[in-house]
């Protein structure tokens, strides 16, 4: 598995928003687009020596959330929460219910109903366990959580049902509203990293699998009838190594799933899967001018206006999809570096990206899309 500088925690899954498509603006489209433009630390409050954001929801009818983690001046990581308002950032409340905790995925279904999972350990670090927090519209609380090591991902709908996913454990837990049910488990040569539910009955995950005694990395999905999960066959690229960090689905034809693949060169480069209903196939992504660069977080707000985000040779990344293309689009480059692991939009011309830039100390990375151009915020 390609390793990164910092830790990542997992990527956000958000449920589809209905919006206006949108088309890139003129100017920002093919590699150059993607240069390297320094700017000032970014405005998003960070707690800690050191701290990162790992995922990001957003509602029409109310205001974003993102979660992730910092680390206290003792070495021990906190889990943390912040609000957009849309002109600025508030720093919520976070219950603690053990010595260190982190965060790694939100989901909102309402202004008032949403979900974040994570992990929480001892003094030490051990004995680790899922986390799950509640906020009700007012504060955050201690939920119930699955008795699973910690949780990367999470999707939930309407109805109050979600899946989520222990992807240290290859496993995928639901949550029916009432309680979690028993782990699913998975392969222990399957690593699934992302999830996205449009129905009860109609979820999506996203990762990697490898072959026994093999070292290379095969794209993988696998879906959720209701009834069990099954792989589905999508598309590998050759080069020798592809995998999956991000799925997003607006109806049940039309869903995205981003990652990397490794080229000939062996130089990772962008990689973006389209399923239409009735199949997975590779569409073409623009790679950014650096050496390697990869999608992390993918989500559209509606069909044919999607955001793919993540880096492109550790600097932060951005693509859009206008309907018939991918394209690169400009992005800020606070701190020097950085990665976007999340991404998530209340309309067309109002998107979050969240992330860390990792020129020392680590510290939180958010970005905003104002329908002409992405800011640090």
């Amino acid at each position: 598995m390609r390793m990164k500088v910092g830790v990542r925690l997992a990527g956000v899954l958000c449920l589809s928003l209905s919006a206006s498509v949108i088309l890139a603006p003129a100017g920002m489209a093919g590699p150059a687009a993607a240069a390297v433009r320094p700017a000032a630390r970014p405005e998003v409050p960070g707690q800690g020596y050191s701290s990162q954001l790992a995922g990001v929801a957003c509602r029409p009818s109310g205001p974003c959330w993102t979660v992730g983690s910092y680390t206290t001046g003792q070495g021990t990581s906190q889990s943390e929460a912040l609000r957009w308002t849309g002109q600025g950032w508030v720093q919520a409340s976070v219950p603690e219910p053990r010595s260190q905790s982190g965060l790694s995925a939100v989901s909102c279904t309402s202004a008032g109903g949403c979900r974040a999972v994570g992990y929480t350990a001892n003094i030490h670090g051990r004995e680790s366990r899922a986390e799950v927090l509640r906020w009700n519209g007012t504060a955050w609380s201690v939920a119930s959580a699955p008795a699973v090591p910690g949780l990367q991902a999470l999707s939930c709908l309407p109805s109050g049902g979600c899946w989520a996913l222990a992807t240290t454990t290859s496993q995928a837990v639901q949550w029916n509203g009432h309680q979690w049910g028993t782990p699913v488990q998975f392969s222990a040569f399957d690593a699934l990293s992302s999830l996205s539910c449009v129905s009860a009955t109609d979820c999506w995950a996203a990762g990697y699998y490898v072959k026994p005694n093999q070292i290379q990395l095969y794209n993988l999905v696998m879906h959720w009838n209701g009834q069990a999960w099954a792989m589905v066959k999508a598309p590998q690229p050759a080069g020798g190594g592809n995998q999956l960090d991000a799925v997003s689905c607006v109806s049940a034809t039309d869903c995205w799933a981003g990652g990397s693949d490794v080229n000939t060169a062996g130089h990772t480069r962008n990689e973006l899967l389209h399923w239409n209903g009735s199949g997975w196939a590779l569409v073409p992504a623009p790679a950014g001018p650096l050496v390697n660069s990869e999608v992390l977080a993918v989500q559209c707000p509606a069909a044919g206006d999607c955001w793919a985000t993540g880096d492109d040779n550790a600097r932060p990344e951005a693509l859009h999809w206008n309907g018939s293309e991918w394209s690169l689009v400009t992005t800020p480059n606070p701190g020097g570096a950085g990665f976007l692991y999340g991404v998530s939009c209340v309309r067309s011309s109002d998107c979050l990206a969240v992330g860390f830039s990792h020129v020392p100390p680590v510290r939180n990375l958010a970005l905003h899309w104002n329908g002409t151009k992405w800011t640090a915020v």
